[in-house]
């Protein structure tokens, strides 16, 4: 496998796994673009808006994925936690 079909078939798993994510940052980017068709139509210059709109939006989806890392971190740590009361109350421990 080279990898670049290697790197699509990652994509390809991330985007099936996380399609609700992906949903989300369509909608978001279609609402950047809204955001800079109003500003346009008060004749902000596109100077402005373009860089400022991108930007925000590169951070946005910057804060959710790390976000939704940090939740399956929070996630593993419970899981951890259970399993290893569980596996002490298997072997009768308190």
């Amino acid at each position: 496998m080279t990898r670049n079909s290697w790197i699509l078939k990652q994509i390809y798993t991330d985007a099936k796994n996380n399609l609700g994510w992906l949903f989300k940052g369509i909608l978001l980017a279609g609402g950047f673009i809204a955001g800079i068709k109003i500003l346009m139509f008060f004749s902000v210059p596109k100077e402005i808006v373009f860089p400022v709109m991108w930007i925000a939006f590169i951070l946005v989806m910057l804060y959710k994925w790390y976000s939704m890392k940090y939740d399956w971190k929070k996630q593993d740590q419970s899981y951890e936690r259970a399993s290893k009361k569980y596996q002490k109350a298997l072997k009768g421990g308190r």
